[in-house]
């Protein structure tokens, strides 16, 4: 498990946002539930993509138009080996590997593991980027309010610290500490960490230099409290056992 801290913060955030809120109504809106089958395991690659000047390359995945798999309930866990797992999505800005932390998350980690091995994450964006903050994405609809039609609940120990690099669940703020559905965020600095509160479901961490490199050229992109100033996508998230 991921190390909890002598006590919790009682940070308040004041963020100016339209649409998203503050921190604790970082999802909002109710979701939908489509009748799209769920397909088989996702395997497809994403393609080596020639970065810009911001070290990011912007195009258009083709998966941003494929039907989402949506579920009526949280699809069965595929945590169910040895370990340890991981999810590494392929981004515009570059790869991001999540050590995932099953400990930790419980069912939240589960669902969002067996959402990227179902492909749920393929094509969509990071709608949200804070500076120095967080940046936000698994939305199916893009705009802050999508989900996969099922949330589940794992509260994280009222005395966890956030650091930078952990991942977490977004959730709306009437919804109790610890909801999560398909959205999530990656705290993407310390001073940002240091804002919140135990109330968000931690499913993973961000540790090695490359994807904490990737997660800089992402946040370098955020202007206030919305979208970033180019589109930032998840060509594919995979996941994977073993070191």
């Amino acid at each position: 498990m991921r190390r909890a801290a002598g006590a919790a913060l009682l940070v308040a955030l004041a963020l100016g946002s339209a649409g998203c809120g503050a921190l604790n109504d970082l999802r909002g809106g109710e979701e939908t539930v489509s009748t799209v089958p769920v397909p088989p395991e996702a395997t497809a690659t994403a393609p080596a993509l020639e970065p810009g000047r911001d070290g990011c390359n912007h195009q258009r995945p083709p998966t941003a138009d494929a039907p989402r798999p949506t579920f009526a309930e949280p699809p069965p866990s595929p945590l169910t080996g040895v370990g340890p797992w991981a999810v590494t999505m392929a981004t515009s800005c570059g790869e991001i590997r999540i050590e995932l932390d099953p400990d930790l998350g419980g069912d939240a980690t589960a669902a969002f593991a067996a959402l990227a091995r179902a492909g749920f994450y393929d094509g969509l964006t990071f709608h949200r980027v804070v500076p120095g903050f967080v940046i936000q994405g698994g939305d199916p609809e893009g705009t802050g309010v999508g989900g996969p039609g099922f949330t589940v609940n794992s509260t994280p120990p009222g005395n966890f610290t956030f650091r930078n690099g952990d991942v977490a669940m977004a959730k709306a703020g009437n919804e109790p500490p610890g909801e999560a559905g398909s959205q999530f965020f990656i705290v993407s600095t310390e001073s940002g960490a240091a804002q919140l509160e135990p109330l968000y479901a931690v499913v993973g961490h961000v540790v090695d230099e490359a994807s904490a490199e990737a997660l800089r050229r992402i946040d370098a992109l955020g202007i206030d409290d919305g979208p970033p100033v180019e589109p930032v996508w998840i060509w594919t998230a995979r996941l994977s056992e073993g070191g």
